[in-house]
């Protein structure tokens, strides 16, 4: 299973706001084996959001940002345009904004707007309702706390065969090792490889086949 994280927000662009789900949604799907393909950062632009969603490729999109009250949280129409479907008040994502805020105004009721068909997320830590559309696009708030807590009630949705982590450490310079790092890229294709300098020199490898893990591991230690 491979997936794409659409992070939406000016703020993000402009700095204003660190992107912190992003980097936490990348480490729950390496922990729950599936394959993360791609991260974007885009604006609250309804355009520009549909484009991204309809351009991506994997099994699985998450979307985070934009399902507040406010006039430029424009995810939720962004998403129903993309899925060729209308936004409805649902009765249950009305129960969650109260449940998060109690009973508001009016014009802070369009959080339980959601796409037609669409499964409403409970939003434990705050008021906005997430949601999943045909079991593949799964949209998220951007307050970290609140879509962290969100995602642990759908983390099961994105298993996939058990990934293998393993590490190689070495005091030689990483220019040193180029050659040898490059002959066990060749010798090894079902793992990738990657090398991260910073005093020592840490070399990861990923892969699902664990045996190719042990040996490449072995192969390395003996040759570095």
């Amino acid at each position: 299973m491979d997936v794409t994280i659409i992070c939406i927000g000016d703020e993000l662009l402009t700095g204003d706001v660190e992107d912190l789900n992003s980097t936490w949604l990348a480490r729950q799907l390496s922990e729950t084996g599936a394959l993360l393909k791609r991260i974007v950062t885009i604006p609250d632009d309804i355009d520009v959001i549909v484009s991204e969603i309809r351009q991506a490729k994997t099994d699985k999109i998450i979307v985070t940002g934009g399902l507040g009250p406010t006039h430029d949280d424009v995810t939720r129409y962004a998403v129903a345009k993309a899925a060729g479907v209308r936004l409805y008040r649902d009765p249950y994502a009305v129960r969650v904004v109260e449940k998060g805020r109690g009973r508001l105004i009016d014009a802070a009721y369009v959080m339980a707007d959601i796409p037609e068909n669409a499964v409403v997320i409970d939003n434990p830590a705050g008021a906005a309702p997430g949601f999943i559309i045909d079991s593949r696009i799964y949209v998220l708030p951007g307050v970290p706390s609140e879509m962290k807590a969100m995602f642990s009630l759908v983390r099961d949705h994105f298993k996939g065969p058990r990934l293998i982590v393993d590490w190689v450490i070495t005091k030689r310079p990483e220019s040193d090792i180029v050659p040898t790092l490059n002959e066990a890229v060749k010798m090894f294709p079902q793992i990738a490889f990657g090398s991260y300098p910073s005093g020592i020199v840490k070399i990861k490898l990923k892969s699902y086949d664990a045996e190719a893990v042990k040996q490449a591991k072995e192969w390395l230690a003996a040759h570095l």
